[in-house]
């Protein structure tokens, strides 16, 4: 199901409702939509927005704990081939899917 105007990520901290998690391939749209420069790395700001969007309580946090996780030659940003980790930690977290 891919991400439109009609659909608002929140991530549900109570983990109530039907709200079905994020696919990974919807994760992978969101971080697409999110490299603003379109030059397949993800820096800290444009992770922060990625986190901010996904409704996370400290965006900022959750942006340096992605890097954190993800960032395997550790040269502060997420390359395309460190993506797949990003994903996973995302997904891991359960952020869902909520019709607005």
């Amino acid at each position: 199901m891919p991400i439109n105007s009609q659909f608002h990520v929140v991530h549900d901290h109570n983990k109530i409702g039907p709200a079905p998690k994020l696919t990974e391939a919807q994760v992978r749209e969101i971080l697409e939509k999110h490299d603003t420069n379109n030059d397949g790395v993800l820096c800290w700001q444009e992770l922060n927005t990625v986190f901010r969007d996904l409704g996370a309580w400290i965006p900022w946090f959750r942006a340096n704990r992605g890097l954190h996780y993800a960032d395997a030659n550790n040269d502060g940003v997420i390359n395309k081939e460190e993506w797949n980790d990003l994903v996973k930690y995302i997904t891991d977290l359960g952020y869902k899917l909520k019709i607005k």
